[in-house]
């Protein structure tokens, strides 16, 4: 048997290759490599989502001064990963591979607990707990996407302790998750081939923590801080002190489609109704081209005597910043754009009825965006991107671009220059705040807000969400709903596979779950919006009036989670606690002492312990004195 020990972990692994388990000394919690897990697979040119996961195998291990070197035979291919400890936690590292028969390799794979099972905490949306409950399933995870995973982490929580486990290298990674008909559960990373191959040193990290989601949460907390990815509200107002209007306020999806409305007069209603601050969106469409239809009607375009009006009432203004794919008019400018694959065709990525859109290579995004800032949308106080920080980081194979002359574009490059876009997203002052379709902390430096979130449902569900991202980044960034998915919202719901749902239109859910995550409401108050028929591409138009009794009704619930957030919403959420069996009951915690608590059942009132009786859908908060 092979050790490495320090005061707090040790790590056992035989000469064989076999048995390599992480011991924590404090909580008498050991973790054990499940060697089920360890696999790989062949190239498949869809970034290892795609390519049948094959046995590998672990065939030898011998100690290398303060390190252990465990060799992997993957089919045809042998590989060794090096292990280390660092203090607080055991460093892996995959050298590179140069063989290109491999394109993901487990790294190393799924560890489990000594007694019983693990429960899970995936960082998928805002965040996932999965106790092994629901069907057998199996599934890999890519980046965001809505479905994918917003952080590079996740955790495994056992009887005594919990392990987290973090990709330090996540430009090229996956993450494998599911459960077999024997009820053996995992999760694990995949890291996946760059341009073809394993071509540069990858690095994970496990942390022993508590057996909490919290404590799991705080330590990735701890890890993005110390390596220089955080960022508080408090000190970004030093710099961009107008932030401040984003805490109170409601964020106002207006639609894609120009409506037959006055929208300054429509907010004046607004106004009058309490809401003092309020996020619109979007004012303008900022894309290429314009000559498309949504459900028969033009994207929405607002003159700037419209926008000053509504920007006199205190609001916030934002474009629809929609260069990630373009139409193709035939010009050579257009055509320059597009991001190609390895075998040489471009990515069709989007389609409104006969309107196709083709994915833009980001390299040439930014100075686009710059020109836009100095003129056309110069009046905006924010800029929201879409899909930008959602489903832009892939590879470009074009041959011409100047930002890559005869060489593809990497997706860590790529990664580089979305960094650049969302930071030109300030406008030329660098005052505006940014936000993007989807969370993504591989942007919390640049970016101020990111959307997709579930609807709290537990009970029977197999994934229960927990506030994974508000643990980590409430103090930094702020989680909003997707865009169509507001309160008073009536399309666009999606069941996942049946582990959990998300969409609109639940407004006392969606209210009571903002409330206790500190989150900032979301109504569609007014405006055009299109959706889609079930047939195709093809879609429909819908519309939202101020005056509608939907609409009264979200916003009537959004008034007081908007001032609750502006009492907690620049604050650290420092704990989350489930205090039913079923999930139903739930509360958070922040730095000033304020306690939320909140019912997510639809069953009735329950029964709260040292608060009372507690409708079901509701929220509660006790602020300090």
């Amino acid at each position: 048997m092979l050790c490495l020990e320090n005061e707090k972990i040790a790590v056992h692994v035989n000469e064989n290759g076999q048995g390599l388990a992480v011991e924590d000394k404090r909580r008498g919690e050991t973790w054990s490599l499940d060697e089920e897990t360890l696999v790989y697979a062949g190239p498949d040119g869809q970034y290892g989502m795609e390519a049948p996961l094959n046995r590998s195998k672990m065939t030898g291990a011998k100690k290398d001064g303060e390190a252990l070197r465990v060799l992997v035979e993957a089919g045809s291919v042998r590989y060794t990963f090096r292990i280390a400890l660092q203090g607080e936690y055991v460093e892996l590292t995959l050298p590179v591979i140069e063989d290109k028969a491999l394109g993901a390799v487990s790294f190393p794979g799924s560890f489990r607990p000594k007694e019983g099972n693990a429960g899970y905490i995936l960082p998928i949306m805002q965040g996932m707990w999965w106790d092994g409950r629901g069907e057998t399933w199996e599934s890999r995870f890519g980046e965001a996407a809505h479905t994918g995973f917003v952080m590079p982490m996740f955790g495994a929580v056992g009887r005594r302790g919990a392990l987290l486990t973090v990709a330090e290298t996540a430009d090229d990674c996956l993450w494998w998750a599911g459960k077999d008909a024997a009820g053996r559960m995992w999760a694990a990373n995949l890291q996946v081939e760059s341009l073809g191959s394993m071509r540069y040193e990858r690095k994970l990290r496990l942390y022993p923590t508590d057996a909490s989601i919290t404590a799991a949460a705080k330590r990735y907390r701890a890890y993005v801080q110390e390596k220089g990815r955080f960022i508080s509200w408090r000190e970004k107002m030093k710099e961009r002190p107008g932030l401040g209007r984003l805490f109170g306020s409601i964020m106002c999806f207006v639609g894609y489609c120009q409506d037959d409305l006055d929208y300054a007069a429509e907010c004046q209603k607004l106004k009058a109704y309490g809401f003092d601050k309020a996020l619109l969106y979007p004012m303008r469409f900022n894309t290429y081209s314009q000559d498309f239809l949504m459900g028969g009607y033009k994207p929405i375009c607002l003159d700037q005597d419209c926008v000053a009006r509504i920007k006199a009432l205190g609001y916030d203004v934002a474009p629809w910043t929609w260069i990630n794919e373009g139409l193709d008019d035939g010009t050579d400018d257009m055509g320059g754009r597009f991001r190609y694959t390895r075998d040489g065709k471009r990515q069709l990525s989007w389609q409104i009825d006969d309107s196709a859109w083709y994915a833009c290579c980001t390299a040439q995004m930014e100075p686009f965006l710059r020109r836009q800032n100095q003129d056309a949308f110069a009046d905006m106080t924010w800029d929201h991107f879409d899909v930008v920080a959602c489903a832009t980081n892939k590879e470009c194979h074009a041959k011409n671009h100047p930002e890559h002359p005869g060489r593809p574009l990497s997706k860590t490059e790529d990664r580089a220059f979305i960094r650049k876009l969302l930071l030109a997203g300030r406008g030329k002052d660098g005052q505006k705040f940014v936000s993007s379709e989807n969370f993504n902390d591989a942007y919390s430096l640049e970016y101020d807000m990111g959307s997709v979130k579930a609807w709290p449902q537990f009970g029977p569900w197999p994934f229960w969400p927990v506030p994974l991202t508000g643990l980590v980044y409430h103090d930094s960034i702020m989680h909003t709903w997707w865009e169509p998915h507001n309160y008073n919202a009536r399309y666009f719901d999606r069941d996942v596979s049946g582990k959990y749902q998300y969409g609109g239109g639940r407004p006392r859910l969606m209210a009571s779950m903002d409330a206790l995550y500190g989150c900032v409401p979301d109504v569609f108050p007014f405006g055009a919006m299109y959706g889609w028929q079930g047939d195709g591409a093809k879609t429909f138009l819908y519309q939202s009036r101020f005056e509608d009794a939907e609409t009264q009704f979200a916003l009537e619930l959004a008034l007081p989670v908007a001032r609750h957030h502006a009492r907690i919403g620049m604050q650290e959420m420092t704990e989350f606690s489930f205090l039913s069996q079923d999930g139903i009951l739930q509360k958070t915690v922040f730095a000033d002492g304020t306690e939320v608590y909140a019912n997510l059942g639809i069953q009735g009132a329950r029964m709260v312990e040292g608060v009372g009786s507690l409708q079901s859908e509701s929220w509660l908060a006790v602020y300090p004195d």
